[in-house]
């Protein structure tokens, strides 16, 4: 339920009263005042929290920046030659692929091939089709994306994979930073290089899927194999859920 608060200057301290909508200052006597002012006497005005809170909140961000895994995809769709759309639409078509797509209880679709059979690509149509077609205009849906590689310590891990996936979901849904944020403001840059980032950043991963206010997402990640750190079993545990 939600409570607005009248505030009244009574003497040389305050009192709170529940009393209905509105806030209403009334300064009739001696001591702190409330109009327009904070506990110092500065002004204070609602443009100057929001700027630091704009601030603070693209403090979390670039920390949490690894690697924005939309300049990897055009990186890679341009060093491999581009893609062509008749590389890709026939999943399109395919059952498996559909039922992912449209039916919420199927929550998992793992493709699989030889090295070099264009899986990469054809996850790169997946997603285009995702983003920018009528699935995602239909359902107003997230979707965030991860590329792994082997040769580049960047994006080799599963806590990288946490990283980017999170940073395309609040660019998408930016609400959710809130989930980020409380522990960001605890630990600082350290969340996402310590020892214990692992735990943290899939513990924030999951409150951010349970919150109720977050839309229908789809998460698509390339070249698992390529994810060679220790916490590859903890990703792949964390994906079965």
């Amino acid at each position: 339920m939600k409570r607005s608060w009248s505030i009244y200057n009574s003497g040389s301290g305050f009192s709170n009263a529940n009393t209905g909508p509105g806030v209403q200052h009334n300064n009739n006597a001696a001591g702190p005042q409330y109009n327009n002012c904070n506990f110092h006497g500065s002004p204070c005005s609602v443009t100057d929290q929001e700027r630091e809170k704009q601030e603070k909140d693209q403090q979390c961000l670039k920390h949490l920046r690894l690697t924005d895994p939309r300049d990897d995809k055009v990186r890679i769709e341009r060093t491999k030659g581009g893609l062509l759309q008749d590389s890709y639409r026939w999943v399109l078509n395919n059952a498996d692929f559909q039922q992912w797509r449209d039916d919420l209880q199927h929550r998992l679709l793992w493709i699989k091939g030889d090295p070099g059979k264009g899986k990469t690509m054809l996850l790169c149509g997946i997603i285009n089709e995702l983003d920018q077609g009528d699935t995602a205009n239909a359902r107003h849906c997230n979707v965030a994306y991860f590329f792994c590689q082997a040769t580049d310590s960047r994006i080799n891990n599963g806590t990288a994979v946490l990283r980017g996936l999170i940073y395309l979901l609040i660019d998408q849904q930016p609400s959710i930073l809130s989930h980020v944020q409380s522990e960001y403001n605890r630990a600082g840059e350290d969340l996402f290089k310590d020892v214990n980032t692992w735990d943290a950043l899939s513990r924030i991963f999951t409150n951010i899927l349970r919150d109720p206010s977050f839309r229908t997402t789809y998460l698509v990640i390339d070249a698992l194999d390529e994810c060679v750190t220790i916490d590859l079993p903890q990703l792949l545990d964390l994906i079965a859920q």
